[in-house]
C-alpha cells in the first residue's frame, strides 16, 4: 500500500513539473528613439537610422501553460537623438541633440499564438505577442550650441510587440522580437516637447510621450523541462 501511495505521489509530482518550465535568457538587440528631438511619421529618414544605438537585456520566464508565459526583464542601452536631422528642421530646438543611456525593468506577459509544447517529438516554435508594464531610468546628455547638461529621468513604460521563439533542444531556444517601450513621460530626452505644445515635465503624463523601439535577439535556457507524452 505504501509503494503504491509512493507511485501516485511521484506520478503527480511528474505530471505537475511536466507543464511547468523556468527559462532564463539574454542577448543583444538595438535601440532607435522616437521623441521631441528624434521624431517623425511613418518612418526614420537614412540620417535617423543611423542613430540605432546597442543594447544588452536579461530576462526569466516562467511557463505553466501552453499559451501564456511570464517574463521578467532587465535591459540596458543607449538612446540619442538630433533635431537637425528633422525631414523639415524644427527652430523650436535650435538644432539640439542629445544621448545616455536607459535602463528598463519590468513584468511582461507573452501570448503564444502555436501551442509551445514541451514535447521533443514537436518541433517547438511559436510567434507571440507580449505586453506590460516596466520602470525607466534614463540620463540624457542635452548639447545645446557648445552647452551640455544631463537631466535624469525617471518614467513608467508600457513594452509591447510581436516575437519568435524556437526551442533548438530541451535545454536551449532562441528568441527574436521586435517592439517599443511607450513611455509615460515626454522628458526622456531631456525635452518636454515644443515650447507652447503642451509638453509636461512631470513623472507621469500621457501627452506627446517618448518612446523607444527596439530590436532584440536572445539565448534561453531552460532550467527545468521535463516532457511529457503527448497523442
Amino acid at each position: 500500500m505504501l509503494k503504491t501511495y509512493l507511485l501516485l505521489f511521484l506520478l503527480g509530482i511528474s505530471g505537475t513539473l511536466s507543464a511547468q518550465r523556468w527559462q532564463v535568457g539574454g542577448g543583444i538587440g538595438a535601440n532607435l528613439f522616437k521623441g521631441d528631438l528624434m521624431d517623425w511619421s511613418l518612418r526614420p529618414n537614412f540620417g535617423q537610422l543611423l542613430k540605432v544605438n546597442p543594447s544588452v537585456h536579461a530576462q526569466v520566464r516562467y511557463q505553466k501553460k501552453q499559451a501564456f508565459a511570464y517574463r521578467g526583464i532587465l535591459s540596458f542601452g543607449q538612446i540619442s537623438g538630433d533635431a537637425s536631422l528633422f525631414s523639415t528642421p524644427s527652430i523650436a530646438f535650435n538644432q539640439d541633440s542629445f544621448s545616455g543611456p536607459m535602463l528598463e525593468l519590468g513584468g511582461i506577459v507573452d501570448y503564444n499564438f502555436r501551442d509551445y509544447q514541451s514535447n521533443k517529438k514537436i518541433r517547438n516554435w511559436t510567434p507571440y505577442f507580449y505586453g506590460g508594464l516596466s520602470g525607466i531610468l534614463a540620463m540624457p546628455e542635452i548639447k545645446s550650441g557648445t552647452k551640455a547638461e544631463i537631466k535624469p529621468v525617471v518614467a513608467l513604460g508600457i513594452p509591447f510587440g510581436l516575437g519568435v521563439k524556437y526551442q533548438l533542444n530541451p535545454q536551449w531556444g532562441l528568441q527574436g522580437e521586435f517592439g517599443t517601450t511607450k513611455a509615460m513621460n515626454d522628458m526622456l530626452d531631456g525635452y518636454a516637447g515644443p515650447p507652447n505644445a503642451g509638453g509636461s515635465e512631470g513623472f507621469f503624463t500621457l501627452s506627446q510621450t517618448d518612446q523607444n523601439l527596439h530590436l532584440n535577439l536572445s539565448i534561453t535556457y531552460s532550467i527545468i523541462s521535463i516532457y511529457c507524452p503527448k497523442e
